[in-house]
Formats: structure tokens, C-alpha cells, sequence
């Protein structure tokens, strides 16, 4: 049910400006941008999946107390893994099962497309892995994910769900932060907020008695810095706001970014399809033992990441891994499944959840009448293009002017045609084939005919049916918005704890590095105190 919660009043759902080159077969050309508007923030609504990175993401950014041998310990702090021994003895040493997060792997979905997307990226010599957490992330898996007794395990069921974090810690809810509030030297001592008295917004002051913590995402953080003087001087001169810093905030954002693909399957091969029966028979099923397909991630745990310049492409159609780079994944594929008829009359649901334009979702009910349908996205997890995010005006209620501008380096174009070429491959394993599987060629204005020019159709089809991750990082960078401590520049008592403090996207989703910012933040406010 996750899907159901993108597009819900618990997402932001940010709007964001066309850049002309992706997401053209979006509503408004606009790449929407979900996260979690409720207590847990966006693990309250993602897809669960844990994954930390790569250790060349850290030790790459040559920051002091930054490398992944600084970091490990703050992933393992709050790690509790529940299925430690489900793993093989080499993951020992990379896990923890007592850390207040409960991990564990999803039950079983009963759909067989959850073994046989394992036996089609086999086939062309893809490497099982049983864990991408431990000495390799390349191949594929079954991840861990933050569920917990067949429920998810967002952080604030973890952290703010503890008696002993309720007694002492106020949360003011349906209350939205507009600002830092700076003395006369630049000192932070305190924020404004505005909140709901009745149906009445209300406006108030609160004080700091030590410093300000700013943990609000990429885009509510660089929002909240630039309405409080602390951004580029030009542009908030151009909005009366008095700068406090000059610092470059909102700049160099980038996100994990994606085509969707769609795969069209014959339908008899999915255990429950056409049963409609089905859903409530697992409804009750998790009621009495938080098990079954409800208490499943679908196909989605399962995994596969590599480098497709290690696939050979001319000689043998398999993945290769003769050299050091072959270590280090360029793609993630993620899975998603459409039982067959599943779309129809829901037309309105799917069109929310996923923001794309209403010709499109008629064209995938047209194919989920007669076949299921396998959703495979390759994420590029280390793009090159970048976008901005500035206020829209200085009304902190209103949405900021996010530019996230995917696409515009050619090289992540180049990076998506080689991984679809890569499932045009998959599709013809005997996996795959059995079941008359094949890659969705949608109709898409402007773009050229598939039969006459390949290349030509899967580029144009990249840019129409491009897709975010929704994991924003940079917009308040380390070095050159923060220091090594999480310290705001040019200001005083002011931290950021969140994504927009990572100069780099990890390769991999980007929870594992939220919540293990925040352990290291939590460290460095102790250490100063003392």
C-alpha cells in the first residue's frame, strides 16, 4: 500500500519548474517531488528499503570526520537487525542487532516474479548477493528494510515512540518552521513557526537555550536558510530579505533519477491475479499473525546493482567484473508489480500517486487488461546534472522554486539507454520469455518510431518518462554551507542535520544516511557541550 501514500496529504508533494528535457510525460512537465509530511518524515511513506552507500561515497568527499570509517559506526549505532542470521557469517562484522531501528527482510509476497527477476539478471551474470550492507554491492538481492512484526519501522515509531522520549520531548504538530531568529552578532536563538489555533493560523516565537537545529530535508532546510538571511546575497536582496550569510545554499542539488520501464507479463504467472478475494484473505491474515503478503514489499526487496560499463555488450550479453571498477555500481534496479487489471477504474489513484499525465496511465490500462505488469526502473545513483531550489517569494507558506533540472548532462541520458539496453536483453532470458515479456514501447508525441531509429525512441522516451527517487541531497553542502560539525558558516548556534548536508548522492537509498546524520549530529552536540 505504500504507492497509495504518494500524492496523499501526508506528502508535500513539492511542485517543481520544467526544465523542457525530462519528465515530459508528467502533469505540467513538472517532476513532482514527494516526501513524508507527518511525524517519521519520508520514512513514514517510502518503500523501506535499506541500503548505506558505498564507502567510496564518503572517503571521496575528503572531509574531516567524514570518511566511511567515521561514519560506519554511526549506521551501526542505530542498526537492529532482526534476521542477522538469515545472512552469511562474512556479514557479522557489518551489522548490529541491538540499534533502536528494528531491520529485518520483508515477509515473502507469494508472487513468483520475486525468485524469477532473481533467475532472469542470473542469467546474464549478475551475481547473487545476500548482502549489499556487507563487502560488495554488486549483483543481486532480497534487501533488508525497516519493517518490524510486519509493519513499518519509520523513525518515528523508532526514536519518538520511546516512554522515555515522550516524557522529556515536546513535538508540536500541524506547526511549520519559517525561520531562524538571529540576535545582533548572528547568534541563532531561536525560530518562528506557524501553527493551528482552531482554524486559525497562529504565529509564535521560540527560544534556543543552547543552539538551532535545522533537520527539515533538502528542500524545507534550504527554504528555511534562505528566508532567515543565510543563501546567495543577490538573491535574497532581491526579495528585501537581509543577508546574514553569503552562502550558497540551494545550489548543486541532485537526486537518485530514473525511466520508468514497463514490462508486460502474461498474467496466469502471478499467484494471485484476477482473484479479487485475495486482498482481504491477506488483510486478515496480517490482522492475525502480521504476516502474509501484506506484511510484503511486493518485488521491490528485490535488488540488483552494477556498473554497465562492465556489462559486454558486443560479444557475450553478460556482466563482467575484471577490474575495480566493476566494484563500484553506477545503476540500481528497482521492481514494482501490477497485478493484471489492477489499474482499472483507478485510473484517478494511479494518476495521483505517480504524477504522470492522464494519456499515459490510460495507455498502462490499456496493457494491465490483458497482462500483469513488471515496473523496472534503473536509477542512476551518481548523475551528473544539477538543479537549484530558491524561494518562490518571501512568504514562507508559500512552496519554494525548485529547479531540480534532471537530464541536463547527457552523460545520465547516456547512462539510462545503457541499462535499458540491458533489459532488453532481460527480457529475452528464458525467465522472462516464457511468459511473453516485453519492454512497453509507449506512444509519446515527438518522439521518433522505434522500428526506424532505436536509439532515437528510447532517448525521447527517457525524457518523457523520467521519475525521481525523491532523494534530494546538497542543498546545504558540506565545506561550503556547513562545516565539518554540521555548523552553519557565517553564523552561530545554527547546525543542519539532514541530506542536504551530503555534497554527493550515496549509492544507494538515502534513509540508512538520514538517520545516520543524525546519530553523528547528536554526538557533536555532546561533544561541544562538554
Amino acid at each position: 500500500m505504500a504507492v497509495t501514500l504518494l500524492g496523499s496529504d501526508m506528502d508535500w508533494a513539492y511542485p517543481t519548474i520544467p526544465n523542457n528535457i525530462s519528465c515530459l510525460s508528467s502533469m505540467d512537465q513538472q517532476c513532482r517531488l514527494s516526501y513524508g509530511k507527518c511525524l517519521g518524515g519520508s520514512t513514514s511513506i517510502n518503500y523501506m528499503m535499506y541500503t548505506r552507500g558505498n564507502p567510496r561515497d564518503y572517503d571521496d568527499l575528503g572531509i574531516k570526520g567524514w570518511s566511511w570509517n567515521d561514519m560506519m559506526p554511526y549506521f551501526l549505532r542505530y542498526e537492529g537487525l532482526e534476521d542477522l542470521y538469515r545472512l552469511p557469517t562474512t556479514s557479522i562484522p557489518h551489522h548490529n542487532s541491538a540499534g533502536i531501528m528494528k531491520l529485518g527482510f520483508f515477509t515473502e509476497s507469494g508472487n513468483p516474479w520475486h525468485s524469477s527477476i532473481i533467475q532472469g539478471l542470473t542469467a546474464l551474470n549478475f551475481p547473487s548477493n545476500s548482502d549489499m550492507n556487507a563487502d560488495s554491492q554488486i549483483g543481486v538481492s532480497q534487501v533488508i528494510g525497516y519493517v518490524h512484526e510486519g509493519e513499518r519501522m519509520s523513525t518515528a515509531r523508532g526514536y519518538l515512540a520511546r516512554n522515555d522520549v515522550k516524557r522529556v520531548l515536546k513535538i508540536a504538530k500541524d506547526t511549520q518552521c519559517t525561520g531562524v531568529i538571529f540576535d545582533d552578532n548572528n547568534n541563532a536563538i531561536g525560530i518562528k513557526v506557524v501553527t493551528k489555533d482552531g482554524k486559525v493560523n497562529k504565529t509564535l516565537r521560540l527560544y534556543a537555550r543552547k543552539e538551532v537545529i535545522l533537520s527539515a530535508r533538502t528542500i524545507g532546510t534550504a527554504q528555511i536558510l534562505m528566508l532567515s538571511g543565510v543563501g546567495p546575497a543577490a538573491h535574497l536582496n532581491s526579495l528585501g530579505i537581509p543577508v546574514r550569510a553569503d552562502l550558497p545554499v540551494g545550489d548543486n542539488i541532485s537526486d537518485h533519477v530514473l525511466p520508468l520501464i514497463y514490462i508486460p507479463v502474461h498474467p496466469g504467472f502471478a499467484a494471485r491475479s484476477g482473484d479479487l478475494l485475495n486482498p482481504v484473505r491477506d488483510l486478515v491474515e496480517w490482522f492475525i499473525s502480521r504476516g502474509g503478503p501484506a506484511a510484503s514489499n511486493g518485488v521491490t526487496d528485490v535488488t540488483a546493482m552494477f556498473n554497465s560499463h562492465c556489462y559486454d555488450f558486443d560479444k557475450r550479453n553478460k556482466l563482467i567484473r575484471n577490474s575495480s571498477d566493476c566494484e563500484l555500481p553506477n545503476l540500481q534496479l528497482i521492481n514494482a508489480f501490477m497485478e493484471h487489471r489492477q489499474i482499472q477504474g483507478l485510473e484517478g489513484q494511479v494518476q495521483k500517486s505517480s504524477g504522470l499525465s492522464m494519456d499515459i496511465i490510460q495507455q498502462l490500462q490499456v496493457a494491465n487488461q490483458h497482462q500483469a505488469i513488471i515496473v523496472t526502473s534503473p536509477v542512476v545513483l551518481r548523475p551528473y546534472s544539477r538543479g537549484t531550489i530558491r524561494l518562490a517569494s518571501a512568504d514562507p507558506l508559500k512552496h519554494p522554486a525548485i529547479f531540480p533540472n534532471y537530464l541536463s548532462d547527457e552523460r545520465d541520458v547516456e547512462k539510462m539507454l545503457r541499462s535499458i539496453k540491458i533489459l532488453e536483453h532481460l527480457v529475452e532470458t528464458p525467465e522472462y520469455k516464457a511468459y511473453n515479456a516485453s519492454i512497453l514501447r509507449l506512444s509519446l508525441p515527438g518522439c521518433p518510431d522505434y522500428s526506424c531509429d532505436r536509439e532515437g525512441y528510447w532517448t525521447c522516451y527517457i525524457r518523457h518518462m523520467t521519475y525521481s527517487s525523491f532523494h534530494a541531497v546538497g542543498s546545504a553542502r558540506l565545506g561550503a554551507v556547513l562545516d565539518e560539525k554540521l555548523r552553519v558558516r557565517g553564523v552561530a548556534r545554527l547546525r543542519v542535520a539532514d541530506l542536504s548536508a551530503l555534497p554527493g548522492l550515496p549509492r544507494g537509498n538515502t534513509a540508512a544516511a538520514a538517520i545516520a546524520i543524525g546519530e553523528r549530529v547528536a554526538d557533536l552536540i555532546l561533544q561541544d557541550a562538554a
